[in-house]
């Protein structure tokens, strides 16, 4: 059975304790500065791509202009996120087809590194909440673009 003191000090002991806990709930809310930042809304006047490092790996981007057409990221790429068509007009190869599906992507960086052009890349983006899974799969291509010549490597003496 409960006695009356025990009870009367189970109540004391709990304001004591909810004392303590708001001092120091008061303490950071007054005194010390702000750790949380209110993204998106308060990053200091930068844009969210500045706050990654260079090496990030975000969403993939091409420059359609460097783009060979040599298909070699489509091949390396081990879930297949990327596809190209490439084809031929008038002695020149063009790209009608680059789409790359950055749902499926796991940003393992393969194509990315075997690019010889250095077309792919990743880029900073990171933002990629959506409601529709379909605005992931990217299309670089609206219309057909000509395939960028390889270099021609000189020969070596």
């Amino acid at each position: 059975m409960v006695t009356v003191r025990e009870y009367f000090g189970n109540i004391t002991n709990a304001v004591r304790t909810t004392y303590k806990g708001m001092k120091i709930t008061l303490k950071y809310w007054v005194k010390e500065p702000s750790i949380t930042v209110e993204y998106p809304d308060r990053i200091g006047g930068l844009r969210s791509e500045d706050l990654v490092s260079e090496r990030f790996r975000g969403y993939l981007k091409v420059e359609t202009s460097k783009c060979t057409g040599c298909l070699l990221c489509m091949r390396v790429c081990p879930i297949d996120c990327i596809l190209i068509e490439v084809n031929r007009r008038d002695d020149r190869r063009y790209l009608d087809r680059f789409d790359i599906d950055q749902a499926k992507c796991m940003y393992c960086g393969l194509c990315v590194e075997e690019c010889p052009s250095a077309a792919i890349l990743f880029s900073k983006k990171y933002e990629g909440a959506c409601y529709d899974m379909k605005e992931l799969c990217v299309s670089h291509v609206s219309s057909p673009v000509p395939a960028a010549r390889p270099a021609k490597k000189e020969a070596p003496e």
